[in-house]
C-alpha cells in the first residue's frame, strides 16, 4: 500500500501516555499513513495498550527491543518505514487534527527538515513550577511568527518530539547519532544546516506536549542537557557549541545559597513561595534552577 507518511513513535514505559497520542492519530484529517511504535525496553504495559489499537490504522507495526535510547529507537523505526516521508512524535504528544497533513504538505514542497510547535497549556490547576516552565516556553516561541520560520546555526531550535523529513534525506544525513541519548535532534538539525539543507520551525503545526514536571525533574533534565552539550563538543570539537561559563565569584556566592535540595523539596511538596508575587517567585525559581543545574550540578537532589 502507498502511504503518505510513516509515523514513528519511540516509547519507554509510556503506557500512561501513548494511548492519548494514538487516539489523536485516529482523528487526523489525513488518513493514509502507517504507524510504527518502537518499544524501547519498557517494563510496563505499553505493548498491551498499543495492541488495543490494532485495526485502527491502515498499518500498525509494533517493534520491541532492549533499551537503546531515543536515537537508536528512532533510527530503527525509520528503517522499517514504508513511506517516503518520516514523521516523528514523542509518546507524550497530542497532535492537532491537521498536523500530519501539514507535515506531508511541507515535505511534498520542500527538501528539508521541519519541527512543529510543542504547545503547552497554561492551567491554574497545574502546579506553579509547571506553569513557570510553560511561561518559559511561551517566552521563547513568542519571537517567532505563525507558520514557517527558517533556522540557522546561530539560532537553532529543532525538536524531534514533533518533526518530519523525507526518508531519503534522513538516511543521507546518517539519521540520529546513536552515540547520543540527548540533544540528538539538535545535532541532526545542525548537520543538516552544515550540509546546506534548510531547517524550519513551523509554529502553525501544533502538538500539545503533556510534559508534566516537578522542580526536581526539571533540574535533572537541565543537568542532562548540559551534559549532552558537553558530549556533543567532545564528538564535534570543531563546532562552536553552547558552553556555559560559570558566574563570577560574588554571583556564585548567591547561587551557592540557593543550591539547596531542601528548596526543591519545599517547592514540590508545600510551596512556601506561593505567598509571593508571581514575578518574584518565578525569579527565585530561575535562580534555584540555575544554581542546581549549571553552577552546582553535583549537589544531590
Amino acid at each position: 500500500m502507498n502511504f503518505s507518511a510513516s509515523v514513528i513513535i519511540p516509547t519507554y514505559n509510556g503506557a500512561n501516555k501513548i494511548k492519548n497520542l494514538l487516539k489523536s492519530l485516529t482523528q487526523q484529517s489525513l488518513k493514509n499513513f502507517e504507524v510504527i511504535v518502537v518499544i524501547d525496553g519498557s517494563t510496563d504495559s505499553t505493548l498491551e495498550v498499543v495492541r488495543c489499537f490494532d485495526g485502527a490504522f491502515s498499518n500498525l507495526k509494533v517493534l520491541s527491543q532492549e533499551n537503546g535510547g531515543r536515537s537508536v529507537v528512532r533510527n530503527r523505526g525509520a528503517k522499517e518505514a514504508a513511506a517516503s516521508v518520516l514523521i516523528f512524535y514523542d509518546d507524550d504528544m497530542i497532535p492537532a487534527r491537521d498536523s500530519i497533513q501539514k507535515h506531508c504538505e511541507f515535505n511534498n514542497s520542500c527538501m528539508g527538515l521541519v519541527c512543529g510547535d510543542q504547545a503547552e497549556i497554561y492551567d491554574p490547576k497545574n502546579s506553579d513550577i509547571q506553569n513557570y516552565k510553560i511561561g518559559l516556553t511561551k517566552k521563547w516561541t513568542d519571537k517567532y511568527k505563525e507558520g514557517l520560520n527558517r533556522m540557522d546555526l546561530q539560532n537553532l531550535f529543532f525538536s524531534a518530539s514533533n518533526c518530519s523529513v523525507k526518508k531519503e534525506l534522513f538516511f543521507r544525513l546518517g539519521g540520529f547519532d546513536e552515540r547520543l541519548t540527548d540533544a540528538e535532534d539538535f545535532d541532526f538539525a545542525f548537520r543538516a544546516i552544515e550540509n546546506n539543507i534548510d531547517v524550519y520551525y513551523d509554529k502553525s503545526n501544533k502538538a500539545v506536549h503533556n510534559d508534566f514536571i516537578t522542580a526536581r525533574s526539571y533540574v535533572k533534565r537541565q543537568r542532562q542537557y548540559v551534559a549532552a552539550n558537553k558530549k556533543l563538543l567532545l564528538i564535534h570539537p570543531d563546532r562552536k557549541g553552547k558552553v556555559y561559563t560559570k558566574a563570577n565569584f560574588f554571583k556564585r556566592i548567591i547561587y551557592w545559597f540557593f543550591a539547596s535540595s531542601h528548596l526543591i523539596r519545599l517547592i514540590d511538596a508545600r510551596n512556601i513561595l506561593m505567598c509571593l508575587p508571581k514575578w518574584f517567585r518565578y525569579r527565585i525559581y530561575n535562580i534555584i534552577i540555575q544554581s542546581l543545574s549549571y553552577e552546582y550540578p553535583n549537589v544531590p537532589i
